[in-house]
């Protein structure tokens, strides 16, 4: 199946690409106007699944597309990322990492919460602005223009849901308060003054990367980086947030995610392998079947107080949280100059 995210030519961020990945387009995109179109058609049959994208992405793109962490640092050429005794302890780091946050749920679970969607924002924005840069062609006019973009895009699925839709983000917290053995009131978690303050925020950097755009993105592509905002734009306005974020997490992030994957792990990307797709599946499944067995674990230490579809799944992402903090800085990480990586491997 992922075969046909193989890349054409290698990406290089701020350079023009001889040619789109064009799975990389279609599908995400798709995914979104069908949903925009089933929201609008029959909204109250929609209303029934509402949590089956994110149920899904346990199995689907979500949980696996960072399941390749632990090979990540070797492949992008670092020499600690070789040696299985530095591997082993940054795997523990790793691990942690995500643990320490998942204990928060139980006794922070309004920062926790907070600390998910800032990291998620910034997370998600590098990832769109590495497809902007490595597939679209979109450069860098100004020092400013790459934090722009990133925080921009990052916003999309993160703050517009949040305005739009704050209930559903104070249902999140409490359901992963509950599943974890704490409450939390978050009856102001965004007063008005703050909603009017983060809208009018919102609504200028929205402006301004519109503005850059227009003489960062290539002249080819300009007018298909603004449509994607506008669509992004659209959906979170419009559908609720489980809805509309378990189909951005599953079928835009996580899989433009695995295209950079497929490419980094074939290491050939200007003469593809068909090889490369059962390679990389075969690569994330020990580490994807060790997070099943973490929110397995889970939800039966936290079975007597899940009592429904909406708490399990609080829980799930309370998960998806953890894990997103260290996969977070080792994307950040894939972000790295390739003459810095040099330079590392030669010490």
């Amino acid at each position: 199946m992922l075969n046909i995210l193989e890349p054409r030519a290698t990406p290089v961020a701020g350079a023009r690409p001889a040619s789109v990945p064009l799975a990389l387009v279609t599908l995400p995109w798709a995914a979104v106007g069908a949903l925009l179109l089933g929201w609008w058609t029959a909204p109250h049959l929609l209303e029934r699944f509402i949590f089956v994208p994110l149920l899904l992405s346990v199995v689907l793109f979500g949980l696996p597309h960072g399941a390749l962490d632990h090979l990540v640092p070797g492949r992008l050429g670092w020499a600690w990322g070789r040696r299985p005794r530095w591997v082993v302890l940054y795997c523990v780091l790793y691990a942690a990492l995500a643990g320490l946050y998942l204990l928060a749920w139980r006794f922070a679970p309004l920062p926790a919460l907070w600390v998910f969607l800032l990291v998620s924002a910034l997370h998600w924005g590098q990832g769109d602005l590495h497809f902007l840069e490595a597939g679209l062609g979109r450069r860098r006019p100004a020092r400013w223009s790459a934090p722009l973009a990133l925080l921009a895009r990052g916003s999309l699925p993160i703050l517009v849901p949040l305005l739009a839709f704050t209930g559903d983000f104070e249902r999140l917290a409490r359901g992963a308060a509950l599943a974890f053995g704490g409450q939390v009131e978050v009856a102001a978690l965004l007063p008005p003054d703050v909603r009017t303050l983060l809208t009018l925020g919102l609504a200028g950097l929205l402006a301004l990367y519109a503005l850059d755009t227009l003489r960062a993105a290539s002249p080819g592509r300009r007018a298909l980086e603004l449509a994607e905002a506008a669509l992004l734009l659209l959906l979170f306005l419009t559908v609720p947030a489980p809805l509309s974020i378990g189909v951005y997490f599953t079928l835009w992030h996580a899989w433009r995610h695995l295209g950079r994957l497929l490419a980094l792990g074939t290491g050939q990307a200007r003469h593809p392998s068909r090889r490369g797709a059962p390679r990389l599946a075969a690569d994330l499944l020990p580490i994807t079947l060790a997070a099943l067995g973490m929110l397995g674990g889970l939800y039966l230490w936290a079975a007597p107080r899940v009592a429904s579809v909406e708490t399990f799944t609080a829980l799930y992402l309370a998960l998806i949280a953890a894990l997103t903090l260290p996969h977070a800085l080792v994307v950040a990480l894939m972000d790295v100059p390739p003459r810095t990586r040099e330079t590392a491997h030669a010490g």
